[in-house]
């Protein structure tokens, strides 16, 4: 079993649209060490982040952080994410506008 630590999203700006920014690669397991949206636009934008099983979708069933308003210059740490793991082929799906995810975390093969 190799254990290896990496920036799981590389600083990613969001869309409107939920949509996959890592994915676990196969025979893989990640966990989310650390997560942080941050907010430079000029106005508060809100934002929802999905831990999204293999063959799956985005759904309330698997939202982590439902609609939260991310002020002007904020930078959120995502306590919700942390140490959540996701199984090979699971995928972390995130929307806000012009917001960027960093997330860091282990994957396990």
């Amino acid at each position: 079993m190799a254990l290896t630590l990496k920036r799981l999203i590389s600083g990613s700006q969001l869309t409107a649209a939920a949509v996959a920014y890592y994915t676990a690669p196969a025979n893989t397991k990640a966990t989310i060490k650390s997560a942080a949206l941050v907010n430079t636009t000029a106005g508060a934008v809100v934002c929802t982040v999905h831990l999204v099983p293999f063959g799956g979708s985005a759904s309330a069933t698997n939202t982590f952080i439902s609609a939260r308003s991310i002020a002007v210059n904020e930078t959120y740490t995502c306590p919700e994410l942390i140490n959540q793991v996701l199984e090979a082929g699971g995928m972390i799906q995130a929307l806000g506008l012009n917001v960027t995810l960093a997330i860091s975390g282990a994957e396990v093969v």
